[in-house]
């Protein structure tokens, strides 16, 4: 019995990190699917301006975990809106076809950012600057 303790405590410390929850990690950005051809809704179509307050946010976010961030008033946090609200969703990964809510950060006036959140990444898709994606 001696040595089952001791394989299950080691075990336990060895994966210590596999053992938290999502709300207690801290998030991670990815724009991976924001790559559509011709769309502009991407990352590299945005003003500099815009580039920043984004970066701006994403810096921000970074240092507070999902948990904190999910306990933000909507416009400093995140919100979920069903599919059906958006008018088109161009260039939609097939990865997240069947999700029925999308996610979206508040950029202050400079836009949205929209996508989906899975376990700790925080996929973004695309980026509302003109706030035409559903109605406000």
């Amino acid at each position: 019995m001696r040595a089952k303790e001791k394989f299950l405590k080691r075990h336990y410390e060895e994966n210590k990190d596999c053992n938290k929850a999502i709300f207690d990690l801290y998030p991670k950005f990815s724009f991976e699917y924001n790559v559509g051809v011709g769309t502009s809704r991407n990352i590299e179509r945005r003003e500099k301006a815009h580039r920043v307050a984004i970066l701006n946010k994403l810096v921000h976010l970074s240092k507070q975990t999902w948990k904190e961030i999910s306990q933000l008033p909507k416009e400093q946090g995140y919100e979920k809106i069903p599919k059906s609200s958006f008018k088109s969703l161009p260039s939609l990964p097939n990865k997240f076809s069947e999700v029925t809510q999308i996610d979206v950060f508040r950029i202050g006036d400079c836009g949205r950012l929209i996508g989906y959140i899975e376990d700790e990444v925080f996929y973004i898709v695309w980026i509302d600057v003109q706030f035409d994606m559903y109605d406000h």
